[in-house]
């Protein structure tokens, strides 16, 4: 059983990639790629598969909180949006849509009518200045965890095998953004999706499970652990055990480790 389909997720990548030849700046990759590249290394070697990909682009950027408009406009976030419209993708709230030309149609759900895949890049932001209203009609996806990661280098993971511009934030600070973004997610596949990272992130991670439930604790809010508990059932957990080809139960005791030692 799979998730996604591969064709999907390379393209995903590639445009990823494409879009790291794009740019002189530093970008902080959030989402699906950022879980991918910290664990597709141990999660190959065990399961002799490739991780699943992402469909979708996350990318992340620190703001001050009471930026002016001209020092915001002059932000790598600013850049990055004149870059992303002048490749072909149309804002779409806090995303950036690209209808990308697909050769193999016939994947259900995944299709536009004329034949091309919605490609979405997220834009992540650690803060809202208000004057950022002024200068954009939508609202980006609020993230504060990602202050952490522009401000320490020791939270950031180079992503040297793709570019050496983009960087993803260390598996602890991962762990941290899934379990504060799962409880909010409605049924379907995004859910799946979160729990498989959440699950591959703790038990595939080159960093050990005591490792990360040390650092865990100063990235969470309160209450996060309960609301994740509340929000994942029986039934979930199987399902995100085929996926990955895991054994039955194994979701549950490693959900549980997490939750008893931080």
């Amino acid at each position: 059983m799979k998730l996604y389909d591969e064709r999907i997720t390379k393209l995903s990548l590639d445009n990823l990639i494409t879009l790291s030849n794009l740019i002189d700046f530093p970008i902080c990759v959030c989402g699906g790629w950022a879980v991918y590249f910290t664990v597709n290394d141990v999660f190959k070697g065990k399961k002799n598969r490739e991780y699943i990909g992402s469909q979708d682009i996350n990318i992340g950027f620190s703001l001050k909180p009471m930026m002016t408009k001209s020092e915001l406009e002059s932000t790598n976030l600013f850049k990055i949006m004149r870059i992303l419209e002048s490749n072909g993708y149309k804002p779409e709230g806090f995303r950036y849509r690209k209808d990308v030309a697909y050769t193999k149609p016939g994947i259900e759900n995944h299709m536009e009518n004329d034949g091309a895949f919605a490609l979405y890049v997220d834009i992540l932001v650690n803060s809202y200045p208000p004057s950022l209203n002024g200068l954009y009609p939508n609202c980006f996806f609020e993230v504060p965890l990602i202050e952490q990661v522009y401000n320490n280098i020791k939270y950031q993971v180079k992503m040297s095998s793709i570019s050496d511009k983009l960087f993803i934030p260390t598996p602890e600070i991962i762990i941290a953004m899934k379990i504060h973004s799962l409880p909010t997610r409605e049924i379907g596949h995004k859910m799946v999706k979160d729990l498989c990272d959440l699950y591959s992130l703790l038990w595939y991670s080159p960093k050990s499970l005591e490792e990360i439930t040390k650092e865990l604790p100063k990235f969470l809010e309160r209450n996060s652990l309960e609301k994740l508990k509340n929000k994942i059932d029986s039934a979930l957990m199987k399902e995100c055990e085929v996926i990955l080809g895991e054994p039955e139960g194994s979701m549950n005791t490693v959900l549980n480790n997490l939750y008893n030692h931080v």
